[in-house]
């Protein structure tokens, strides 16, 4: 392990600073102490611009000169210098940024050409170029800046940041996760040869293809099922069919045979009586159905009516539990307000203590109490510095207390913030359900009680159409009688008319043929969309073993490193609302991201990740703590430690 340590560092007229020497503690943490604006951030810009010429900001020599009436000063030295321990041995190394000026030939005065950078070894002049390649020997300046400033690696790109984890922690093959689960090792194999991401879009192509032909097969058996004749009793056609050809046989013999022809009009009579008889079997099955139909309408209409009536009662239930839930959360958030506001008013007596304390002025006695001499001014001299040290630590203290009062005061802030927003979910969620109930009950409004509906039968086409049938039928019966048989006339008309009907017959009863071919390709359809349903099936398995393959890996990568740290985790995938997992890397800090985390949490996570790239690459290097008055403890790191630390000091404290 290469260790890295500031034992000291010298600033000249080096953005602002005209000359400062700072001495920091080798062995344990420095604290550098003072106002705003007095330079405490100012040693770690130094710093860096001497190791490598820019500042924390990655700024090659920025603003690096002393201004003064909106210009730089010139003529004057701008250096920084500093004594490094490396691994026990001291070096010294300094870094100038010098001015050119040269006297034109014919003038007198001299000209600025500007500015140029000197290096120097352990105060031996060297070039720039061996000066910094002598620097990243010792540690480039990436490593350098994620080694010594506990913010810096948050601040990185995503994915620099997953990069670098990814290094720390190696990474993870698909034979590795394969070996996991079964499935997950048959699913290499059957990717052999191209990528994971290219498989899945294979198959997500595949199930495309497949759902497009699946939708083809419904509206081909529609179309199928329209181009299909309506069913029909054929046997009883058949039978039709076979009687009027019997019937027409008849009429045959009964043009010459007169007896057959009395006899055949007395069969014409029992048939038409018959058929009377059968449509009026036919009317009483229409009556029955309909009145069937009636009470199951009936039924079902007023299922739907009791389904309303149970889901409005349920999401009522539901509305009740969320008020509940909001009158609790109103309570709560009641109390937080009053606590913040408790809290506020102990910062402002707290703020008002420290006022009058800093206000307070030293009274003590400059006389002898005893002889009414005056006293020697070094009896003077430590009465004031007790004075002044008591006060100091009577407002250090008093400042402390209101450091910790405001992280407390942030805390319920953001308490109120997170109760604020469950409240408003909540009310939405309430107000979304109330309107669920609304619109149920304006379902159920237009849905009438039915009782059951009264069937007419007169008001029923089918059976008014029949009844019609009948009495036309009854009336050929009473117009019948027996005519001369001689006159076959009559019978001839009416062979015409069986004739025809006979055709009709046969024309309906060719229609079988075509409901059997139709029939079959409905069938064939049917079986090919079972066919495409279980291939998509398949293929929908194959896509959940990818999903739980991509997902074991997510969890090992994230397990593998997450593992390197104790105070910091990374998440390093996340999901789109289809559930598709995609790249990222989100530092999180008790649960939550680091940007929204407190000071201390960031601070001490950023520590964790110090102490594992030191680990990695064998280095470490002084750690400078900016903003360290809001940290009450860091936890333990090999690195040297240096504070920055706003007070109300009006000059630098080094400690």
């Amino acid at each position: 392990m290469k260790k890295v340590i500031l034992q000291s560092i010298t600033l000249r007229n080096f953005r602002g600073e005209k000359e400062r020497t700072t001495n920091f503690n080798a062995s344990g943490e420095t604290t550098i102490m003072g106002d705003n604006g007095l330079g405490k951030s100012r040693h770690f810009d130094a710093f860096m611009w001497l190791l490598f010429g820019k500042d924390t900001k990655d700024r090659k020599d920025y603003n690096v000169r002393t201004i003064e009436g909106k210009e730089p000063i010139h003529r004057v030295e701008c250096s920084v210098s500093a004594t490094l321990i490396i691994d026990g041995q001291e070096l010294t190394i300094k870094r100038m940024f010098t001015e050119k000026w040269v006297k034109p030939r014919g003038q007198v005065d001299e000209v600025f050409k500007g500015n140029e950078t000197e290096c120097f070894w352990n105060d031996v002049p060297v070039s720039t170029t061996d000066y910094q390649k002598r620097i990243n020997e010792i540690i480039n300046d990436s490593v350098f800046k994620m080694v010594t400033n506990p913010m810096f690696f948050a601040t990185m790109k995503w994915q620099d940041q997953r990069e670098q984890l990814f290094q720390l922690a190696g990474t993870i093959t698909d034979n590795e996760i394969a070996a996991q689960k079964p499935e997950f090792a048959a699913l290499l194999d059957m990717i052999t040869g191209k990528s994971l991401s290219d498989f899945k879009r294979e198959i997500a192509a595949r199930k495309k293809r497949l759902k497009d032909d699946l939708l083809q097969i419904q509206p081909r058996i529609d179309q199928t099922q329209k181009l299909m004749p309506e069913s029909v009793d054929f046997s009883e056609l058949e039978n039709k069919a076979s009687k009027i050809e019997n019937e027409i046989t008849g009429i045959d013999k009964a043009i010459t045979d007169k007896s057959e022809a009395i006899r055949q009009q007395y069969e014409a009579v029992q048939m038409k009586q018959g058929e009377i008889n059968e449509l009026k079997q036919k009317q009483q099955k229409v009556l029955f159905d309909a009145q069937s139909k009636a009470r199951e309408d009936a039924f079902s209409a007023n299922e739907k009516r009791r389904d309303l009536e149970n889901n409005i009662k349920s999401t009522e239930k539901e509305v009740e539990t969320l008020q509940r839930g909001v009158q609790l959360s109103e309570r709560e958030l009641d109390g937080m307000k009053t606590r913040l506001a408790n809290k506020q008013k102990e910062v402002s007596d707290l703020r008002q203590t420290w006022f009058d304390e800093n206000a307070k002025d030293y009274t003590g006695d400059d006389t002898c109490h005893s002889c009414g001499q005056p006293l020697p001014e070094n009896m003077k001299f430590n009465a004031r510095k007790l004075f002044s040290e008591s006060k100091a630590n009577k407002l250090a203290e008093i400042t402390g207390k209101g450091g910790d009062m405001n992280a407390q005061i942030t805390e319920l802030e953001q308490d109120i913030a997170n109760t604020s927003k469950s409240l408003e979910t909540a009310i939405d969620e309430v107000l979304e359900k109330e309107s669920i109930i609304a619109s149920l009950k304006d379902d159920l409004a237009i849905i009438p009680q039915i009782d059951g509906k009264t069937i007419v039968p007169d008001e029923l086409s089918e059976y008014k159409t029949l009844g019609d049938v009948i009495k036309g039928l009854e009336s050929a019966v009473r117009d019948m009688s027996l005519g001369d048989p001689s006159d076959t006339a009559e019978l001839r008309a009416k062979k015409i008319t069986l004739q025809n009907e006979l055709r009709n017959l046969e024309s309906l009863i060719r229609n079988r043929d075509l409901i059997a071919k139709y029939t079959q390709e409905i069938k064939t359809l049917e079986k090919q969309g079972k066919n495409i349903a279980q291939q998509i099936a398949d293929v929908e398995r194959e896509e959940y073993t990818i999903q739980q393959f991509t997902k074991a890996k997510i969890d090992e990568c994230e397990r593998q490193i997450n593992g390197l740290f104790n105070h910091i985790t990374f998440k390093l995938f996340d999901y789109t609302i289809d559930g598709n997992e995609y790249e990222t890397c989100v530092p999180l800090v008790g649960g939550v991201p680091f940007d929204v985390a407190n000071t201390a949490g960031q601070v001490n996570a950023g520590l964790d990740i110090i102490n594992a790239l030191v680990k990695f690459h064998g280095v470490c290097a002084p750690i400078f703590i900016d903003g360290r008055e809001s940290v009450n403890s860091i936890i333990q790191t090999e690195s040297q430690i240096i504070n920055l630390v706003v007070s109300h000091d009006k000059t630098l404290i080094i400690k």
